[in-house]
């Protein structure tokens, strides 16, 4: 999956999920600090939840001043090398990643975000999608597929459908549940 995606770590032993559009060209990577022991964001304030590849080089004045960025969803590269998969989009790459690992059928697909449901799924013109929104995105997400009938994205119910109430306190998404079912199977 590393290979596939093009992970890569910081010498901090952060996570780097870069994203890199249809054309093969990097545009950033989202630096995401993982607890090695849990798996979960290392969310305590000791370092940042996300940090970005492209802010760093600029800092280090390895960019121009004038460069700006232009994001892509996360595995947007291998839709090239898979034309004929379905493609399931998720929110968090991670999620991509677990997904991929455990369902290859489809090819899965990071937007980064709730919010970051927009434009740059226009790349998914002429390809089967079904959406899998975290617990807290459902209503957002097939909303906003609704203003994409360009696109043939189904959005799907299940984490809405089938989620507790401590699932939904716990805003899950797709791997949680996954993991949440291969732990009780051991």
């Amino acid at each position: 999956m590393m290979e596939l995606y093009r992970i890569g770590t910081t010498k901090d032993g952060f996570t780097v999920f870069y994203q890199i559009d249809i054309h093969g060209c990097i545009r950033t990577g989202k630096i995401i600090p993982y607890n090695p022991e849990t798996g979960h964001r290392i969310k305590d304030g000791s370092v940042p939840e996300a940090m970005w590849v492209h802010s760093r080089l600029k800092s280090l004045h390895q960019l121009p001043d004038m460069w700006e960025l232009t994001q892509c969803l996360f595995g947007e590269h291998l839709l090239v090398l898979y034309p004929g998969k379905p493609v399931a989009l998720v929110e968090a790459e991670k999620t991509a990643v677990i997904c991929a690992a455990a369902m290859p059928d489809y090819l899965w697909i990071a937007t980064g975000g709730k919010h970051q449901f927009n434009d740059r799924l226009l790349v998914l013109k002429g390809r089967n999608v079904v959406a899998f929104p975290d617990i807290d995105a459902y209503v957002f997400w097939r909303d906003k597929a609704r203003q994409y009938p360009a696109l043939n994205i189904k959005v799907s119910d299940y984490l809405e459908r089938t989620a507790t109430d401590e699932e939904r306190e716990l805003k899950i998404d797709l791997a949680d549940r996954l993991l949440q079912k291969m732990a009780d199977v051991d």
